[in-house]
């Protein structure tokens, strides 16, 4: 039988949503662009070190090299490695973000505040024009005020806004 009207629920605080508020989805969209950007620097590294690693020769004239082509190619594997791991967590960190974790959010937060605390830095330490200084420090501190939004907030904590 069905009902011309919909069947209360139980009673709570505040609206239930189904998704994130927007501020938090543009912040969760860079936060894929940026680990997809950090995926594919690694997967290009690792074509690149496939791709030069086998023709490189030991000798140039009577020289020989000091640092021998195992430890690059260890080293660029371990960098390789770095960029694989840290585009992953940036992505798992935009996932958690859309899904409301609200440690995210914090963690979020303070590594975009330190972000801008040291374009600051770094613009007064080494004289860079103001302009330039603006530009390093304009996507943290929006993101600062996108994971600060009372919708944001709200839905990290409670599941509304």
């Amino acid at each position: 039988m069905a009902y011309a009207y919909q069947p209360q629920q139980a009673w709570h605080p505040y609206p239930v949503r189904t998704t994130a508020p927007i501020s938090l989805h543009v912040v969760a969209i860079f936060q894929y662009l940026g680990g997809l950007l950090l995926l594919g620097s690694a997967a290009l590294l690792a074509l690149a070190l496939a791709r030069v690693a086998p023709d490189w020769d030991y000798r140039v004239g009577n020289d020989v090299f000091t640092t021998r082509p195992e430890m690059i190619t260890t080293a660029t594997y371990a960098i390789i490695g770095t960029l694989a791991l840290g585009g992953l967590v940036a992505m798992v960190l935009g996932r958690k973000l859309q899904r409301g974790r609200n440690w995210v959010r914090i963690l979020l937060t303070l590594l975009n505040g330190l972000s801008v605390a040291g374009g600051v830095w770094q613009g007064y330490t080494t004289g860079a024009p103001y302009l330039a200084t603006l530009m390093s420090v304009a996507f943290p501190l929006l993101f600062l005020i996108l994971l600060n939004t009372r919708a944001a907030r709200s839905w990290c904590r409670h599941r509304t806004y």
